[in-house]
């Protein structure tokens, strides 16, 4: 990673010792976001993750958890001069990666990522994940149907163990990210 300057830029590393899963996930994630960045993490504590955020310009940092070698909850957390502030997690289970999807693609030259917040009202779940979502990702939101530029679409659904995630290219319709499900959602300032 380069530390020249990077405004509203998203820092993604992993805990340490990640699985090769784990970081095929963050690859995915970096591939699917574009104005994310990969952090082979190492020995960095979360000092040194502030620091090297605040030194690139990044507004937060994800960090995946994982549990018996999957990736298992999405932390965010904003840089501050006395470390990292931990703001949200996103407990995360049936991690599908790209290679995993049959009619998946890279999304290729796009530089936009939005979401749709429609219907997300009406799920306690669904509202929460929608809302920590674009905390963290920093999506368009859109109010509306079929995105004329490309870009990439953050689709949320509903299904009786938690909130689906899939990343769709609005060109073509297929698969252009991980998709994961989110079971629970924990607002650390908010307590």
């Amino acid at each position: 990673m380069s530390v020249g300057r990077h405004e509203n830029k998203l820092l993604i590393t992993t805990s340490r010792e990640p699985s090769r899963r784990t970081r095929s996930f963050i690859k995915d994630l970096v591939t699917t976001i574009p104005h994310a960045i990969k952090f082979n993490r190492g020995k960095a504590t979360l000092l040194d993750l502030s620091s090297i955020a605040r030194r690139t310009g990044a507004y937060g940092v994800l960090i995946v958890l994982e549990k018996k070698a999957n990736p298992s909850a999405l932390t965010f957390h904003t840089p501050e001069p006395d470390g990292l502030k931990r703001v949200s997690l996103l407990k995360i289970t049936s991690v599908k990666l790209m290679r995993e999807m049959l009619d998946s693609q890279k999304p290729l030259g796009i530089n936009k990522i939005i979401m749709n917040l429609k219907g997300t009202e009406k799920d306690e779940l669904l509202a929460e994940t929608a809302e920590e979502l674009i905390r963290a990702l920093r999506p368009e939101v859109a109010q509306y149907e079929g995105e004329t530029e490309p870009a990439v679409e953050v689709i949320l659904g509903r299904r009786e163990d938690g909130v689906v995630v899939n990343f769709v290219c609005t060109s073509t319709g297929r698969p252009c990210g991980p998709r994961f499900v989110v079971t629970k959602v924990i607002r650390y300032d908010q307590r």
